[in-house]
């Protein structure tokens, strides 16, 4: 899954890591925080220690396959 931010952000979260039967880490797309929805939804993929991969303001998420390079 590919997660683009309004500022351009993005960040890529293989199915590999969020499957159940393989990496099973949770990505979560959250919609309210504190009881009231925000502008737009954030990202946080959990046990990410750096927070590298947690997008504000998310606008697209797609699907997408990634080849191998090399």
């Amino acid at each position: 899954m590919l997660a683009v931010g309004a500022d351009g952000y993005r960040a890529l979260v293989p199915y590999g890591e969020i499957a159940p039967g393989s990496g099973n880490r949770g990505a979560i797309l959250a919609v309210e925080q504190d009881g009231a929805p925000p502008a737009r939804p954030r990202l946080v993929v959990t046990g990410e220690v750096t927070g590298g991969r947690d997008i504000n303001d998310v606008v697209e998420l797609a699907v997408v396959r990634v080849e191998p390079t090399g």
